[in-house]
């Protein structure tokens, strides 16, 4: 089959790699990782190296230990050997972008799902105003990112945005007129007598500077009266909160 395609011109190029089993145990095995093993991941995926002991023979049974998934990874591919620090122990690497960009797409799929995990415990902490307990779950969420994601204000903002999709009663908007400017983010609920939420979003430039942009967002909620034009539609009960991030971490404040 793989010859077929090599042969068949006319066709557009795929990946080999795309949909064979060992996609399926990389998955897995993030799935059910600890956290050193998401972060030798998220390292490869970046382009680094690892070192790990390698098992010179395995067996299929062997595949469901932890410590023998790298053996399996350089056995059928996925990684290469870039050096032999010691017996059996290698700096590894992933081969090529065509891997890379496996590996990525796997670890976004799995993203996705921890997202969809938090989001209905996340959005029912802002609407109750638990700030510290929001505070707890994005971090917990964004910690679990990869390196190599882009972490600017689009970035942020698509991530927040799918945070709040955990209730069918509200609505998501983005971006909204609403008094002397546009806000980054609005949760609407259907009855607009019921609690709704609006977000600014800010992105910090250092770590040190992320609790301050969280005020300074705060402070832009105020001074454009976004809330205000909330009401004047007609929602009656909408609470205001300042979203800063610097990379893996954020600070949640809101507006009194």
């Amino acid at each position: 089959m793989y010859v077929k395609k090599i042969i068949q011109k006319d066709d557009e190029p795929e990946s080999f790699w795309a949909n064979t089993s060992g996609n399926d145990v990389i998955y897995r095995f993030i799935q059910q990782g600890n956290a050193e093993m998401k972060q030798d991941f998220d390292i490869l995926s970046s382009g680094g190296m690892i070192e790990k002991t390698i098992k010179p023979e395995l067996t299929y049974r062997e595949l469901d230990d932890t410590d023998n998934l790298y053996s399996f990874l350089l056995f059928t591919g996925y990684l290469k050997a870039i050096s032999k620090t010691d017996t059996n122990t290698y700096q590894l690497m992933i081969p090529n972008k065509e891997i890379q960009y496996i590996y990525t797409t796997i670890f976004e799929e799995w993203f996705k799902q921890q997202i969809k995990s938090y989001q209905a415990s996340f959005l029912e902490a802002l609407l109750q105003e638990h700030v510290e307990e929001a505070n707890e779950i994005l971090n917990t969420v964004l910690f679990q990112s990869m390196s190599y994601f882009d972490y600017d204000e689009k970035y942020y903002h698509g991530f927040l945005n799918g945070m709040l999709q955990g209730k069918g009663s509200y609505r998501i908007v983005s971006n909204q007129e609403s008094g002397f400017g546009r806000c980054d983010l609005a949760v609407l609920p259907a009855y607009n007598k019921n609690r709704g939420l609006l977000l600014e979003l800010k992105v910090a430039k250092r770590e040190e500077d992320v609790e301050k942009s969280a005020e300074l967002a705060i402070q832009q909620i105020k001074e454009k009266q976004y809330i205000g034009g909330l009401h004047r539609k007609g929602y009656t009960d909408i609470l205001g909160y300042g979203i800063a991030f610097y990379k893996k971490t954020c600070v949640i404040k809101k507006m009194e």
